[in-house]
């Protein structure tokens, strides 16, 4: 028989994680749900709650299973995902990494890492990333903070809802428990895979979970209670900072890849390092960390003024150019070294971006020179040379980026149109004299759209 007060709490604990997912589903936008699926307690719960609520409200809804290859029998977890799965009517993608981690790498950062970078390829603008993080994990995290002495950011803890590549992650479970998520899964007498490594005390937060937070628990009753406080308090004073770094980039008025050194320094030592994570945010970046914020402000407030210094982190970097840092991809993709033949009759697909035109009376080439002459795209060698309408002497290439304040890591990579030989125009830059299209009349405007690798959310 069947105890009513089990069934009284599991139905609460579906109303409430069907409340919190509404509520994310309306913030994010989301038309698609896709659960990770580890195949454990927690995410097969997070599973279950998810199909039911995606079903009332006709959303999609697909897992993925990430196979991290670290457990000799990580390949039956797969299959038990993918037999359930079936079961249920739902569509499951599993994700086998090829890779290990380096040699003295944390195994778990590693492997988060990863998963992240799988979920983030598999998301577009109407996908919400499921994951099934609760109330214990919660705790673990920030009692791990505090002991790393975290900031403000780090000890707001898991956050509820934050950007996923193209689309948006959340964790619908913080309002629960472990044990309250065990107890739903028995009474719906549910499956699921034991991890022998959630057990393991060579991992941090292993010991945390099974040694340090109990005791902490008995010892200092409330203690789970005074830790997601904290967390909650954290949260309020990153979010005020964040408003506050807000206001002074806003201010600045500059492109959100580009943050100049002035607002740096005029932010103070104190307050730089928020307004700096708060502008590498805004520009699509994970944020870095607090070494790597210290470097990147070395680099744009102590360099030489003549230096292009770069710090890399994950698939970021910061590039600093004449009293502006720019955010960029941590490496940049090379151009072609041989010319490429071009009609202009259609775009021209290239790793570093695309060169399209389209009629028009502003930076235009005259049709009828294009009409007559070979036309090729390649990009700079050294030694190429222009002149400018109304300019009675050519200048080098070297001298116009220069004047025009192109960062030198841009130059490589910005396309030359030549014809018969000539180089007729500098793609987003200028026509040269002799290959204008004539004032007044319609000619063709080169288009020239950076490949999205070369700017920090690509």
């Amino acid at each position: 028989m069947t105890d009513p007060s089990t069934t009284t709490a599991s139905g609460a604990l579906a109303e409430r994680c069907a409340a919190g997912l509404a509520r994310l589903v309306a913030a994010s936008g989301a038309r698609r749900l896709l659960v990770a699926w580890s195949g454990g307690l927690d995410s097969t719960v997070l599973l279950h709650l998810a199909l039911e609520f995606a079903r009332a409200r006709d959303l999609a809804i697909a897992t993925v299973h990430v196979d991290h290859a670290l457990a000799p029998n990580s390949a039956d977890w797969a299959a038990h995902c993918e037999r359930h799965a079936a079961d249920l009517g739902v569509p499951c993608v599993t994700r086998r990494l090829v890779t290990s981690p380096p040699a003295g790498a944390s195994v778990e950062a590693w492997a988060r890492e990863q998963r992240y970078a799988e979920l983030a390829a598999m998301t577009d603008a109407g996908t919400l990333v499921l994951t099934a993080h609760q109330r214990d994990d919660q705790c673990e995290t920030i009692l791990q903070r505090v002991l790393e002495g975290a900031g403000p950011y780090g000890l707001a803890g898991i956050r509820e809802l934050r950007r996923l590549g193209a689309g948006y992650l959340a964790r619908p479970l913080l309002c629960c428990s472990r044990a309250e998520l065990a107890a739903w899964a028995r009474a719906r007498a549910l499956s699921w895979v034991e991890d022998a490594s959630n057990a393991d005390g060579r991992f941090r937060r292993n010991r945390l979970r099974h040694d340090v937070l109990p005791v902490l628990s008995a010892a200092v009753p409330g203690a789970a209670t005074g830790l997601l406080r904290l967390a909650r308090i954290q949260a309020e004073v990153a979010s005020g900072l964040d408003r506050m770094a807000d206001a002074m980039l806003d201010a600045a008025a500059r492109a959100p890849h580009r943050i100049p050194v002035a607002s740096l320094r005029a932010a103070g030592p104190e307050w730089a390092p928020f307004v700096l994570r708060r502008a590498l945010v805004r520009a699509g970046c994970e944020p870095p960390g607090r070494r790597q914020l210290r470097q990147i402000l070395e680099c744009a407030c102590t360099a030489r003024a003549d230096a292009v210094p770069v710090v890399r982190w994950g698939r970021h970097a910061v590039r600093r150019y004449r009293g502006e840092l720019y955010v960029t991809a941590a490496e940049l993709p090379g151009p072609p070294r041989e010319a490429l033949a071009w009609t202009a009759q259609t775009p021209l697909a290239l790793a570093v971006g695309t060169l399209s035109v389209r009629q028009g009376q502003g930076l235009a080439l005259d049709p009828a020179r294009l009409r007559s002459g070979a036309m090729t795209v390649r990009f700079r060698v050294g030694g190429e040379r222009c002149r400018l309408p109304g300019s009675a002497h050519r200048r080098t290439l070297k001298q116009l980026f220069q004047e025009w304040g192109v960062p030198p890591w841009e130059r490589a990579l910005t396309p030359l149109v030549f014809v018969d030989g000539e180089l007729a125009a500098v793609a987003g830059h200028c026509v040269c004299a002799g290959h204008a299209a004539p004032a007044g009349s319609v000619g063709l405007e080169l288009e020239w759209e950076p490949a999205p690798a070369l700017r920090p959310g690509g």
